[in-house]
């Protein structure tokens, strides 16, 4: 807007309004605003400096140690026992390798044709396993592996095992005698494929053929004695020459008998039948050999004798379908083994039947046990055998079980490293460990700790952490006792059994030190 003046003419002038804008008093605001905030940024900064500046006495105090205070442990009252401690490696005692075999000349070809068991199955006596090209494969119990089909007539170990195993699955052997293949066995061996749901195996057609060929001997010699038999009897019934009128004083003497006589005809019947009767008897004795040996069968190829089971199955390496090449199953039996690996040191105080104790210190499972036997000096990593069964070999191997290629078995060698000698191989001492129990199979393959105790007071004995004993350049020791209201004693002591960090001790005569007392083991 315009304000209108009065100009000296007196007209009137428009005059234009001044320009817009902040007030005075605004204006006074803001440059108090201002030098308020700029107070304060001073006021920060200055304390910001005083927190890196210090004063000597500060920075003295500031880096001083902190005040001493003691380290106190109880004294206890406690049997203390002599310990042992190293590293074991638990393992089964052997890994059984299964390459199946052809059970018969016809079969050319070798094909997973049915699978009984998958991996971390459990394996029992008279189970199947498996089946290749048609032929099953079982386990039954027994220390020696199979290493010949066994067959009617068969005698021997072998066949007393098979015995056994048939016997403890419900399958008597009847009236045979230990050892020897009768019919008994083959009445059992018939009762167990058919209950596995398979045809019986039998000896084949050359000892059938054998038995059927006595046979026929056999009935032959029986018609030709029969015939022998019916002619003798009817020469017996011919009527008999009259007697003569008078017996002289000398009897003449008879006339030789001539071809064509009755004498004559006896005597060579007699002797055919003789012959044809021993012929008999010597056909029978070859009959009853030919059956001996002919029927029911076990081939070697359909049988895993395991020492111990049930087994675990650690892998199967095949697929219905596949080629059986190789290992085709791999099963442990018998449980874990537990060997230690001590230093010649440690092993010097060690002996058969003292007590042990494992630990897995991932899952604070513990296994007692005892200290069966104490080894020689090796570099060898412990591990158990690995044996191939079947495919034609049963010999053992040095593998550990569950070792490269061997897929779920337990991880073979040291898993802890032995200590070194001075030549600096890897030695150590074996201390083979009996489990009071059987072993977790999650502890299968672990390195674990394994402590050995040695030996044990009788009784409690009055014990102190090792480092709470002194001696003096005198020899004498002692331990300080520390009351309720800090203040030290000294009390002479003696010493005794020391085990896992602890000492007995036996205070002076006139000097106090019991269970709960408690003394310096530190500053």
């Amino acid at each position: 807007m315009t304000a209108t003046t009065m100009t000296a003419g007196g007209a009137d002038d428009e005059v234009a309004d001044p320009p817009a804008g902040p007030s005075r008093g605004a204006r006074r605001r803001r440059v108090l605003v201002g030098v308020a905030v700029a107070a304060a940024l001073v006021a920060v900064g200055g304390l910001g400096a005083a927190a890196f500046v210090k004063s000597p006495a500060e920075r003295a105090a500031r880096t001083a140690p902190p005040p001493e205070s003691l380290l106190t442990a109880p004294v206890v009252s406690q049997v203390l026992t002599r310990s042992v401690t190293a590293r074991a490696v638990v393992y089964p005692p052997a890994q059984y390798d299964v390459v199946p075999s052809a059970a018969s000349p016809e079969i050319t070809r070798l094909f997973v044709s049915k699978l009984g068991v998958r991996t971390g199955d459990t394996a029992a006596a008279g189970r199947l396993l498996a089946e290749v090209s048609g032929q099953p494969l079982f386990a039954l119990p027994g220390p020696v592996p199979a290493y010949r089909d066994v067959k009617p007539g068969a005698t021997g170990p072998d066949v007393a095992e098979l015995q056994d195993a048939l016997s403890g699955l419900g399958h008597p052997i009847g009236d045979d005698d230990k050892g020897t293949f009768g019919p008994g066995t083959a009445a059992a061996v018939t009762a167990f494929y058919r209950g596995l749901g398979y045809p019986v195996p039998t000896t084949g057609a050359t000892t059938q053929q054998a038995v059927d060929t006595a046979q026929k001997a056999v009935d032959a010699d029986r018609r030709t004695v029969d015939g022998l038999t019916a002619r003798k009897r009817a020469g017996a019934t011919r009527a008999p020459a009259p007697a003569p009128a008078a017996t002289p004083a000398t009897p003449p003497a008879p006339p030789a008998p001539g071809p064509g006589t009755d004498i004559d005809i006896d005597i060579d019947i007699d002797q055919q039948l003789a012959a044809a009767r021993k012929q008999l008897a010597a056909d029978q004795v070859a009959l009853e050999k030919a059956r001996a040996v002919n029927g029911p069968m076990v081939p070697a190829a359909h049988v895993l004798f395991l020492p111990v089971l049930p087994a675990a199955v650690t892998a199967v390496n095949g697929s219905v379908g596949s080629p059986a090449a190789g290992t085709l199953l791999s099963l442990t039996s018998g449980g874990l083994d537990v060997t230690g690996q001590l230093t010649p040191g440690q092993a010097a105080g060690v002996k058969p039947g003292m007590a042990a104790e494992i630990l897995a210190e991932d899952t604070g499972t513990t296994v007692s046990g005892t200290v069966t036997e104490v080894g020689a000096p090796t570099t060898t990593p412990p591990a158990g055998r690995v044996i191939t069964l079947g495919g034609g070999a049963a010999a053992p191997g040095g593998a550990p079980p569950g070792g490269p290629g061997a897929a779920g078995g337990a991880t073979g060698g040291a898993a802890g490293a032995p200590p070194n000698n001075a030549a600096g191989t890897p030695s150590y001492v074996p201390v083979t460990i009996t489990p009071s129990g059987p072993v977790p199979p999650a502890l299968n393959g672990k390195n674990v700790r394994l402590t050995i105790r040695r030996d044990a007071a009788s009784a409690p004995v009055t014990a102190v952490p090792v480092a709470a004993v002194s001696t003096d350049a005198a020899g004498r020791t002692s331990v300080t006792r520390v009351d309720a209201a800090g203040t030290r004693t000294t009390v002479p002591v003696s010493t005794g059994v020391s085990a896992d960090g602890m000492v007995a001790v036996t205070p002076a005569d006139g000097a106090g030190l019991r269970p709960g007392d408690r003394v310096v083991v530190g500053k």
